[in-house]
């Protein structure tokens, strides 16, 4: 038996669906609270409480709230970005490495490498186009053109730590001009 006095308390992406079966376990045996991202915790609870939840101009909670409606929109409500992710930023630089060392790996996982969504979340700031590469570069191979792929665009991430506060806004303002 358990003392009715323990508590347990676990956290679980429901994004990760290599513990498919033992969350169907837990969830027979266990009671589950939802913890939705809650973005105003940034200004209220984080090390951006003095600042209410503003660094160098950006909103932090509302960068964190766009993102999810898109990601929502994407993929679903499971897949939201948490607002702990954020509640440590102090400085830009500290954004910047969130978003290099954990939403940008995070949204590439998410989206399977599909930089074309990750850059329908982030925008034209954080994503660009690789440029063509010239002529042929596919092999030989009896059956299968490589030139039907030789037009296809390919994306990847800018260099984060280059980012400005401008860019970090234009992702929830995306018609400001820098």
């Amino acid at each position: 038996g358990v003392p009715p006095n323990l508590y347990i308390i676990g956290t679980m992406n429901t994004s990760d669906r290599s513990v498919e079966a033992l969350d169907a376990a837990l969830r027979r045996r266990f009671s589950f609270t939802e913890m939705p991202p809650k973005p105003e915790l940034i200004a209220q609870e984080g090390t951006l409480k003095a600042k209410q939840g503003v660094v160098e101009e950006i909103d932090v909670p509302k960068l964190l709230t766009v993102i999810n409606k898109r990601i929502e929109k994407l993929l679903d409500k499971d897949h939201q970005i948490g607002h702990s992710y954020f509640m440590s930023v102090k400085s830009l630089d500290d954004l910047k490495r969130a978003f290099q060392n954990k939403i940008v790996p995070l949204l590439q996982e998410y989206f399977f490498g599909d930089y074309g969504k990750i850059g329908l979340v982030l925008g034209d700031a954080f994503v660009e186009a690789e440029k063509k590469s010239e002529g042929d570069i596919f092999a030989s191979f009896k059956g299968v053109q490589g030139g039907e792929y030789e037009d296809r665009i390919t994306y990847k991430i800018k260099d984060i730590s280059e980012l400005t506060a401008a860019d970090f806004i234009k992702v929830y303002f995306p018609k400001t001009k820098t």
